[in-house]
């Protein structure tokens, strides 16, 4: 089974994507209630910038006090997005929105892989990230990921908001999938 997600694959699950948060007020998956900071709460699910730039959330993972991430972005910007670790962020919180646990206070998040350190105009990739000492998740709480994507416009984020609940469903689906 091949894993590449192509540039063609990306904008189809893109497409979808963009349709499900159009009526994200009906499914309750992404929310854009702050269109400068878009929510997305399902995994995978993807989010569509103001700052011309979609990244999705293909998969997560928490194993051995570390929480890997596969992520897809792809940038209509005419300059290339540099690629540096300190623009992604992991959070845990719990159930009264208390903060459990932050990458920036446990070594930050890192990547692990990238072909290239600039993200070009309409060139998809797809990175893999680690954060480390990250805790067991726990009924109630939430995992916040991040992503800035322009130094200069730190105001413009992304973040997918996974709960436990979501998280277990998406590894039991990996399970199934699997056999």
């Amino acid at each position: 089974m091949s894993y590449t997600f192509s540039r063609r694959a990306f904008l189809k699950y893109s497409a979808a994507t963009a349709v499900a948060v159009a009526g994200a007020s009906l499914l309750g998956g992404c929310e854009y209630q702050d269109p400068q900071n878009p929510v997305c709460k399902t995994l995978p699910g993807a989010i569509k910038s103001d700052l011309q730039v979609i990244a999705g959330l293909k998969s997560m993972k928490i194993e051995k006090g570390t929480c890997t991430l596969e992520v897809d972005i792809e940038s209509a910007r005419e300059n290339p997005i540099p690629l540096e670790s300190w623009r992604f962020s992991v959070a845990v919180k719990d159930v009264k929105d208390e903060p459990v646990y932050f990458s920036g206070n446990n070594g930050g998040v890192h990547i692990l892989d990238a072909k290239d350190p600039l993200i070009q105009q309409k060139k998809p990739i797809t990175i893999h990230l680690a954060a480390a000492n990250f805790p067991e998740l726990k009924d109630g709480q939430t995992v916040l990921f991040k992503y800035i994507p322009i130094r200069e416009n730190p105001e413009f984020s992304m973040t997918w908001e996974i709960t436990k609940e979501v998280y277990d469903e998406f590894i039991a689906n990996q399970s199934t999938s699997k056999n």
